[in-house]
C-alpha cells in the first residue's frame, strides 16, 4: 500500500504555525505592554515592595514559558518543512533508481 503524502499541505502547515507563532509572540508583546507598568501602581510600602516582586516573578515565569513555546513552535515548522523536503527528495531519488533500472532491462 502506498504512502502519499501531501508535501503542499505540509508546507502550508508549517506555514500556518509560523503565522500563529507571529500571532502569539504579538499578543504576549501587547499583554507586557499592558502589564509593566502595574509594578509602579503598587506603591512604596512593604506590602507594595512584596506585590512588586511577586509581579516581577510571575512575569519572569511567564516569559519563559511563552518563550519556550514560541521557540517550540518555530521547531515544529521548520521540522515540518524539513520532513516535507526529506520526502520529496528520497521519492525522487527512488524514481530516478527505478528510471535507471528500467533502462538497464531496456524498457
Amino acid at each position: 500500500m502506498p504512502v502519499d503524502l501531501d508535501l503542499d499541505s505540509i508546507r502550508k502547515g508549517a506555514d500556518e504555525l509560523d503565522a500563529a507563532t507571529e500571532l502569539v509572540q504579538g499578543l504576549f508583546d501587547q499583554f507586557k505592554s499592558a502589564v509593566e507598568g502595574l509594578g509602579d501602581s503598587f506603591g512604596g510600602d512593604m506590602i507594595g515592595s512584596l506585590l512588586d516582586v511577586a509581579h516581577q516573578v510571575v512575569m519572569e515565569a511567564i516569559s519563559e514559558c511563552v518563550s519556550t513555546n514560541i521557540e517550540d513552535l518555530l521547531d515544529y515548522a521548520n521540522t515540518l518543512r524539513e520532513m516535507a523536503e526529506n520526502h520529496e527528495n528520497n521519492d525522487n531519488e527512488i524514481a530516478s533508481i527505478f528510471e535507471r533500472l528500467l533502462a538497464e532491462l531496456g524498457r
